[in-house]
C-alpha cells in the first residue's frame, strides 16, 4: 500500500512540476502577447483545476506518508537532519499552497480581462514564486528520501 501511495505522489508531483514549467515557458518565451493571452484564456481554467486536484493528492499522500513513517507521534523519528529537511519542506508545501490560491483567484478573476498592475504583479509573482518553490521541494524530497 505504501508503495503506492508513494507512487500516487510522484505521478502528482511530476504532473504538478511539468504543468508549471509549461506554463512558466509560455509566459516566458511566447512574444506574442495576443496569443499569449488566448493560450491562456482556454488552458489556464483547465490547467487550474487540474492541477488543483493535482496539489490535493499531493497534500493527501504526503500526509499520509508523514504519518505511516511515524514522524506525527514521535519525535525521535527526527534525526537532526531528516527534521530539518522535512520541516522546511512542510513549510515550503504551505507556502506553495498559499501562492497557488492566490495566483489562482487572481488567474480566474481575470482571465479573458485586462489585468490592473497589482494583478499582473500578483499573478507574475506567485507563477515565479511557485515555480522556484517546486525545485526546491522537489530537491527536499530526495533528500528526505535518501535520509529515509
Amino acid at each position: 500500500m505504501y508503495s503506492t501511495i508513494m507512487f500516487i505522489h510522484i505521478v502528482a508531483a511530476a504532473t504538478w512540476i511539468g504543468g508549471s514549467m509549461l506554463l512558466f515557458a509560455l509566459g516566458v518565451f511566447m512574444r506574442d502577447k495576443e496569443a499569449q493571452k488566448v493560450v491562456y484564456f482556454y488552458i489556464g481554467p483547465i490547467y487550474g483545476y487540474f492541477e488543483s486536484v493535482v496539489l490535493a493528492v499531493l497534500l493527501i499522500t504526503g500526509s499520509y506518508m508523514y504519518v505511516v513513517n511515524g514522524f506525527h507521534d514521535n519525535p525521535e523519528k527526527f534525526t537532526y537532519e531528516l527534521g530539518f529537511y522535512m520541516h522546511i519542506k512542510i513549510a515550503l508545501v504551505a507556502l506553495i499552497t498559499i501562492a497557488t490560491a492566490i495566483h489562482m483567484y487572481i488567474s480566474l478573476k481575470t482571465n479573458g480581462k485586462d489585468k490592473t498592475l497589482k494583478e499582473k504583479l500578483l499573478a507574475r509573482g506567485t507563477s515565479l514564486f511557485i515555480f522556484v518553490l517546486n525545485f526546491v521541494i522537489l530537491w527536499l524530497a530526495i533528500q528526505i528520501r535518501t535520509i529515509l
